[in-house]
């Protein structure tokens, strides 16, 4: 019969086996290129948990951030009350709709004690955000609520909000992905019109190439370890691609896409990236597109990106771990910074 000690060591080998294991499949991934793209076409995008990182990352760093699409997603600071406010106030309306002067009032207070950026800065930004109407995730007062707050912090001719009719939640394609009313995984909806293509064009304005049917270009993991000594919710990798007119030294933009709850790598594959025709519209625009990816864990069991404070208090400033470590890999995409540099 085995005894408790011998139990305990073997379990104990077993575990530092499990851990030496993920620790090589994290290092075996490439490193991420250090790239010298254009940095006045920088934007950042998100679906859901990812659109209100999109913001997070928006308001931190204004002076790097030229813009940002927010597809299915609540106003900014939300949920800074906890995981209670996100279901109930900032995802359905149980406790009411956010209040977005009260969120605007914060926001502004955070910015002057340094923890986000001069918001005179938002001034410059265009922003497109997507609401879907029959979303049973984000009610309906929620993403209205994301309107209202950014009508007070852009120009108004520089902010585009489309609607999906009969939309559930999810990201809208031409023809890609489930049913349009319906909410279900990968979560890509088929609604006759392509978001990808929509806000790119708001964002940073006409193709410059003919849109093929194919992605020219290749989708390649890259390791995500340099960037998430800070976070614990980072995966291993995530996915760059570059279009064949970005190989080289030309002068490309770069979109951070950031993925909704559920619907990241480990939970759905490529079928997000590959079904939302952001690659395709990369190709004819000469845009990198970066598609950082979150692992779900027992406190993010959804896999979601942290916009009520999971991970950290100071979650939705330039302190917030998650943002410290997306800052760093469009760092090193647009500066050929390294996150190993000292």
């Amino acid at each position: 019969m085995l005894t408790k000690k011998v139990l305990s060591g073997l379990l104990l080998v077993f575990l530092l086996g499990l851990l030496s294991a993920c620790g090589r499949g994290a290092d075996s991934y490439p490193q991420l290129p250090s790239l010298e793209l254009d940095a006045d076409r920088f934007y950042v995008a998100g679906l859901s948990s990812g659109g209100y990182m999109a913001q997070q990352l928006q308001m931190a760093w204004p002076e790097e951030v030229q813009g940002a699409a927010i597809f299915a997603a609540g106003p900014y600071g939300c949920a800074r009350r906890g995981v209670n406010a996100a279901l109930l106030q900032c995802m359905a309306v149980t406790r009411g709709r956010p209040n977005t002067s009260r969120l605007l009032e914060q926001l502004r207070e955070t910015s002057e004690a340094g923890q986000v950026g001069d918001l005179q800065q938002l001034q410059q930004h265009r922003v497109f955000i997507y609401q879907a109407e029959a979303d049973p995730v984000i009610h309906a007062a929620v993403s209205q609520a994301v309107v209202e707050f950014y009508q007070q912090l852009v120009p108004g001719e520089q902010l585009l909000v489309t609607q999906g009719r009969r939309a559930g939640h999810g990201f809208p394609t031409l023809d890609k992905g489930v049913a349009c009313q319906r909410t279900a995984s990968p979560f890509v909806n088929a609604c006759g019109f392509s978001g990808a293509a929509q806000s790119l064009d708001h964002l940073d304005g006409q193709r410059t190439h003919s849109l093929r049917d194919q992605p020219q270009g290749e989708l390649q993991k890259f390791s995500q370890k340099p960037f998430s000594e800070a976070s614990r919710g980072m995966a291993d990798f995530g996915y760059l691609y570059r279009p064949p007119e970005c190989q080289e030294e030309a002068q490309c933009g770069l979109k951070m896409v950031l993925h909704g709850c559920e619907q990241a790598a480990e939970k759905v594959g490529q079928s997000f990236i590959e079904k939302s025709g952001y690659l395709q519209e990369a190709d004819a625009r000469q845009l990198v597109m970066v598609f950082p990816q979150i692992d779900s864990s027992l406190t993010n069991p959804k896999g979601c990106w942290d916009w009520w404070g999971y991970e950290s208090s100071a979650f939705d400033t330039r302190e917030g771990p998650q943002v410290e470590a997306l800052r760093g890999i469009w760092k090193t995409l647009l500066s050929g910074y390294s996150a190993e540099s000292p």
